[in-house]
C-alpha cells in the first residue's frame, strides 16, 4: 500500500511505539471493512498528494504541497510559524 520512501520517512520520524499503532489502527480497518475499501474506486484517485496548510484568520502562514508520497511537511516548520 504504501511505497518504499513513505514507508522510510514515516520509519525515521516515528519511534516504534507510534509505529505498531499505526499498524495496529490500519489492520483495524482492513479487519472491519475489508482491504479492498481501504483504496480509492478509480485508480487516479491514488495519484493524488497532500499538503499542509496553516492560517491565522485569512492569512496563510505556511503552505506545503507534498511533491510525492511521504515528502510531508517537516514538524519543525509547521511548529516554528505556530510561535
Amino acid at each position: 500500500m504504501w511505497n518504499p520512501p513513505a514507508v522510510d520517512n514515516m520509519m525515521a520520524r516515528n519511534d516504534e511505539q507510534s509505529l505498531k499503532a499505526l499498524g495496529e489502527a490500519y489492520k483495524g480497518a482492513v479487519d472491519a471493512i475489508g482491504f479492498q475499501n481501504l483504496a480509492p474506486k478509480k485508480i487516479q484517485d491514488t495519484l493524488r498528494q497532500g499538503g499542509t496548510f496553516v492560517f491565522k484568520g485569512d492569512r496563510p502562514l505556511l503552505d506545503h504541497v507534498d511533491a510525492k508520497v511521504g515528502d510531508n511537511c517537516e514538524i519543525e516548520d509547521i511548529l516554528f510559524v505556530l510561535n
